[in-house]
């Protein structure tokens, strides 16, 4: 399964985020959807079978816990991804910025370098406009 690719332009600088996938969000969809009707068909299946209310209590507890540590790995799964989607970001965005920094050093030269090449011109230009009045 590959990832979806999204570029986007910052100062002429392609950059390309993560974007999750229609398919991974069908598989979480799918996921819910099972883990939901597995709770509900094990609720009805203790309900109506024929045992003790002791035992089917300890079902229910045996159950339940069964769901919590399903949840917990769930959200743990959640978790690290949204980490390492938002690493990938942070280290996009610092890339980002050293390039702007870098682009705006060099345009701050090229400035420099313009503006002397100017003033060079303009002496050029004031000596010969003396010469040529005289003074």
């Amino acid at each position: 399964m590959t990832p979806a690719v999204i570029p986007v332009k910052v100062y002429n600088i392609p950059v390309t985020f993560r974007k999750e996938t229609n398919m991974e969000n069908d598989y979480r969809k799918i996921a819910g959807a099972f883990l939901v009707g597995g709770l509900i068909g094990a609720a009805v299946a203790l309900l109506y079978a024929p045992k003790s209310g002791r035992e089917t209590r300890k079902d229910i507890a045996k159950t339940a816990r069964r769901v919590k540590k399903e949840t917990v790995h769930l959200v743990e799964d959640a978790v690290d991804s949204i980490n390492d989607f938002t690493g990938e970001v942070r280290d996009k965005v610092t890339d980002v910025i050293e390039r702007g920094k870098d682009l705006s050093e060099g345009a701050k030269k090229e400035i420099i370098r313009n503006l002397e090449h100017g003033q060079k011109v303009i002496e050029k230009q004031k000596k010969r406009i003396v010469e040529a009045l005289g003074i």
